[in-house]
């Protein structure tokens, strides 16, 4: 097993010879070594080869159906106790839906802040997600994992898009988006930056009603000011949300700093329990954010 995933990577590190290897090498290691993956796909840059030193690392894990909700609870304590995860998984709101659970990790490697995509699907879903994307594969299990559709990890899959996010979640949502608005700055995608900061701003959103409102969360921009501006705590919040969606539509550096620093400020009122809980892996993300 240990010598075909090698020559896998090998193939991928021949076509682009990305610093991020390493990381492909130490996740993809570690999920194959579990009895509950059954394929691991690249899809993204590094499968097609256009891959940079910004680029994340973007891997499918196909899981054997009956634990795969399993697996899904456990990846979150995975990616932080052995993959370096600063901060709880995103659940991505942007990849495509193809059966499975995107989520976006930022995990600390050699120094440095990199971002690990992981798209977690029952293996019934694979030679599906695989045509779709692309995806080259770099592992499958020796038993060929069982191909046969499970209701159940179907139904959960749907469960878990279907829930409405906490505030932890959306606090978290601020934080990846930020970090991929950085990105954005400093690959020029001008495009890419203004969509995510839209995003941005709704997510910020979402977490001062779902904070403050959480019986009306699902009402989005409709009615914020009477709802929200009800309380002292409300239109302060209210106040920096304004001052994010004027700040400029395709962000610079500084004004992407400027908007983090609302958005903690705004957390710190908002929900400071989420704050308290996550103040470390904070501090970390400041810390990386700064030394780019």
């Amino acid at each position: 097993m240990s010598a075909i995933l090698d020559a896998a990577i090998d193939d991928l590190v021949v076509v682009n010879r990305p610093a991020q290897i390493a990381i492909l090498e130490r996740v993809s290691g570690l999920l194959a070594s579990s009895p509950a993956v059954t394929n691991l796909l690249v899809r993204g840059s590094f499968a097609r080869g256009d891959s940079d030193r910004l680029s994340d690392v973007d891997l499918v894990i196909g899981v054997h159906a009956p634990t795969f909700s399993e697996f899904v609870g456990a990846h979150h304590a995975l990616a932080a106790t052995q993959l370096g995860a600063i901060l709880p998984g995103w659940s991505d709101t942007i990849v495509p839906s193809m059966g499975g659970l995107g989520y976006v990790h930022l995990i600390e490697h050699d120094g440095k802040l990199c971002q690990l995509d992981l798209y977690l699907a029952p293996a019934d879903r694979i030679d599906h997600i695989a045509a779709v994307t692309r995806g080259r594969a770099i592992y499958t299990a020796p038993y060929g994992g069982d191909r046969l559709h499970d209701r159940a990890a179907a139904a959960f899959v749907a469960d878990r898009l279907a829930a409405a996010p906490t505030c932890e979640q959306l606090f978290v949502e601020t934080l990846v988006l930020t970090w991929m608005i950085h990105k954005r700055i400093l690959r020029g995608q001008q495009l890419m930056a203004y969509a995510e900061t839209h995003m941005l701003h709704t997510a910020v959103r979402s977490l001062i009603r779902t904070a403050l409102t959480p019986e009306r969360a699902q009402y989005g921009w409709y009615h914020l000011d009477t709802e929200i501006g009800r309380t002292p705590i409300g239109r302060w919040c209210l106040a920096q949300l304004d001052a994010l969606i004027t700040s400029p539509p395709v962000p610079t550096m500084r004004s992407l700093a400027e908007s983090l620093e609302r958005i903690l400020a705004l957390a710190h009122r908002a929900v400071p329990e989420t704050m308290a809980a996550l103040g470390p892996a904070i501090d970390a993300y400041r810390y990386h954010l700064e030394l780019d």
